[in-house]
């Protein structure tokens, strides 16, 4: 039996919820955190772009739709991301797919209402973008990564920007992870240690069937992302391509792999990733897999009982969601999960504890009383790092299998925040 966590609800306002383009795990950032302000974004109901902010210790939200940006919010692909650099400029990309580059930056600190119109980053690779992200580091820097080229031929890039020089963006590397036009990686959410090292997680996918997702790899950065290690600190060449990668945990296809999950880094600087595969009797887990400075191990943290077969192309309708990870400061882990066997109308977290080096699984639920549908979680990294609380984007929405739109109206968007039990 699961216990049961209290909350906070914050509602946002209103949301398109006949897809999850509003609620995909790979949306990074839906919320982010910044000088004492929380920032949101989201597609309103008629596909506009709104923007939000608050007071951390505030509960009013100030919404600003941006007209003229609006995105093709019937493919599920296509979420909006916000990021805040060190100098206080909210940066936006949205609606990418395979598609030139949609991004925005304000042209006044910290106003939501001050964006500018499209416009290039690096002026490179910016013709075929998709799954774009801003992850920040604890120093203040602010890092975009982007999918160029389609599923099954894609390549990884990572853009770096420079509040020093005029607001201006470095493309270090494009591509840093290379398909070589054979297979695509699907990258793991990117993350930042304490000490300012970034962990890189991807599987590989062969083709655009989901089936063909295959071996957890990794890489290391100590310097920003200029250069990278292996797991064993070895140095990595560059581009990352499939001859050249670490493999973390060789996972075949046809495994129920799903790409494009959550990654956190520990105080102690050790990477810990969260997915989802079969077991061995043929049922898809949630699964934890971290680097204890020596080695990789591997833990099921679900006992689910239901199978399922992944397969085909674009978005799927899932019984369970793709999982996020989240790390707390004495070393305990939470995965932060939603599937339909827990329950539909409760978000399951699942806590594993340093002192048993995350053995254990205890399942704990956040109760938010209406069915989430196929939402999957994201969470603002850095309120969770500044405060210990987890604060969750939360949508009730619905997906229809490869791309299919459902009929399900506009329903309220609403921040959760949970404080973590100690």
């Amino acid at each position: 039996m699961a216990e049961t966590l209290p909350f906070q609800r914050l509602p946002l306002g209103e949301a398109y919820a006949s897809n999850t383009v509003n609620a995909t795990v790979f949306r990074v950032n839906a919320l982010t955190t910044r000088g004492g302000t929380q920032y949101a974004t989201w597609y309103a109901p008629g596909g506009a772009v709104v923007v939000a902010s608050r007071p951390v210790e505030g509960y009013r939200w100030d919404l600003h739709e941006i007209k003229d940006a609006v995105g093709n919010v019937k493919d599920a692909h296509n979420g909006v991301v916000v990021g805040v650099s060190s100098d206080g400029h909210l940066h936006l990309a949205y609606d990418h797919h395979a598609n030139p580059l949609r991004y925005r930056v304000t042209t006044n600190p910290g106003d939501i209402r001050s964006f500018g119109p499209v416009r290039a980053m690096t002026r490179r690779t910016e013709s075929r973008v998709t799954y774009p992200q801003f992850i920040d580091a604890p120093d203040g820097t602010l890092l975009f990564f982007y999918r160029d080229g389609h599923s099954g031929a894609g390549r990884l890039c990572l853009n770096r920007y420079d509040p020093e020089q005029r607001g201006t963006w470095e493309a270090l590397h494009h591509p840093l992870i290379d398909g070589a036009d054979e297979c695509n990686p699907y990258g793991w959410r990117p993350a930042f240690g304490p000490d300012g090292s970034l962990h890189v997680a991807w599987c590989w996918r062969d083709t655009s069937d989901a089936r063909t997702n295959h071996d957890i790899c990794y890489a290391r950065s100590d310097d920003g992302g200029r250069t990278w290690k292996r797991g064993d600190g070895t140095p990595q060449p560059l581009p990352i391509t499939p001859a050249n990668a670490d493999v973390a945990d060789p996972v075949p296809t046809g495994s129920n792999l799903l790409n494009q999950c959550g990654a956190t880094v520990d105080a102690q600087g050790h990477p810990h990733l969260a997915h989802y595969h079969s077991d061995a009797s043929g049922v898809p887990q949630y699964v934890h897999l971290w680097h204890d400075g020596s080695k990789w191990e591997r833990h099921f943290v679900s006992k689910r009982s239901h199978a399922f077969n992944l397969g085909g192309t674009g978005t799927l309708k899932i019984p369970m969601s793709r999982p996020e990870i989240a790390a707390q400061a004495n070393g305990d882990l939470w995965v932060i999960t939603r599937d339909n066997e827990a329950g539909g109308d409760r978000i399951r977290l699942y806590r594993g504890r340093l002192a048993d080096r995350y053995r254990t699984w205890t399942p704990y639920d956040v109760a938010v009383g209406t069915d989430l549908g196929e939402w999957e979680p994201t969470y603002d990294v850095a309120r969770l790092r500044q405060s210990g609380v987890l604060s969750m984007f939360v949508l009730p929405c619905r997906q229809g299998d490869h791309e299919t739109v459902t009929d399900f109206g506009p329903q309220e968007a609403a921040v959760l925040e949970v404080r973590l039990p100690k």
